[in-house]
């Protein structure tokens, strides 16, 4: 990926904070680097069996999402910085052009 790299930010906000997700919403509105999302998980999807496991298959480490949820437990929102590609300004027309 070619480009210079633009930094989002998203900001999660627990479900039981509808108040707080709507003043983002309105401070954020119309700014393209901000993302307001209300939390949309229910409960941890996954069942925990202390019986035999299964040999981890995941390749990238969850440990960011847990720091994540702590987050979002403990101030009812958390926000995270997200990496984009960002093209060049000339590149969709230059690729056009050959």
């Amino acid at each position: 990926m070619a480009g210079a790299r633009v930094q989002r930010l998203v900001f999660v906000v627990s479900r039981g904070r509808r108040p707080l997700y709507e003043s983002l919403r309105r401070t954020f509105d119309g700014d393209d680097t901000v993302q307001v999302v209300l939390d949309r998980r229910v409960a941890e999807r996954r069942r925990r069996r202390p019986a035999r496991r299964k040999p981890e298959r995941r390749r990238a480490d969850r440990r960011a999402q847990r720091a994540i949820d702590r987050r979002i437990r403990a101030r009812g929102y958390a926000v995270v910085g997200v990496l984009t590609a960002q093209r060049a300004p000339g590149a969709a027309s230059e690729r056009k052009a050959r």
